[in-house]
């Protein structure tokens, strides 16, 4: 999900403890790495999306696209675009918040391949 990663072993919460060691992490960092530049890239198409809607929605009175993307999301919209059914777990509203935010988006074609390459070249121990 990009949250555990070579760079932020802790996920963000110093005071915990790493639940992966570094040698495991470091594996993944191509693909963390495209992870991030794939929710770079999703962004600016969501932002895009909400200026050239904007006169609709405010017609009909509609919410903007969340354009506020993680790499979690960009991990549980990967799951939905192969086909499978994402069940993540729920322990707080924050976790709920961030599955709200997969919905009403998803990633294109060229996104889900750069997203296959990172993930065969981190299996074969790649990193770029």
């Amino acid at each position: 999900s990009g949250v555990w990663t070579a760079t932020n072993p802790t996920g963000g919460e110093v005071s915990k403890e790493q639940p992966f060691d570094f040698k495991t992490l470091e594996k993944y960092t191509t693909l963390h790495d495209v992870l991030a530049n794939v929710q770079k890239t999703v962004k600016e198409r969501l932002d895009k999306q909400n200026r050239e809607l904007t006169d609709r929605r405010n017609r009909f009175n509609a919410p903007e696209i969340n354009t506020d993307i993680s790499t979690s999301q960009i991990a549980i919209n990967y799951v939905v675009a192969k086909g499978c059914v994402p069940v993540p777990t729920i322990k707080n509203p924050k976790d709920a918040d961030e599955i709200i935010g997969c919905l009403g988006w998803g990633l294109t074609d060229s996104e889900v391949k750069l997203l296959d390459n990172a993930a065969d070249m981190s299996d074969k121990g790649q990193i770029v």
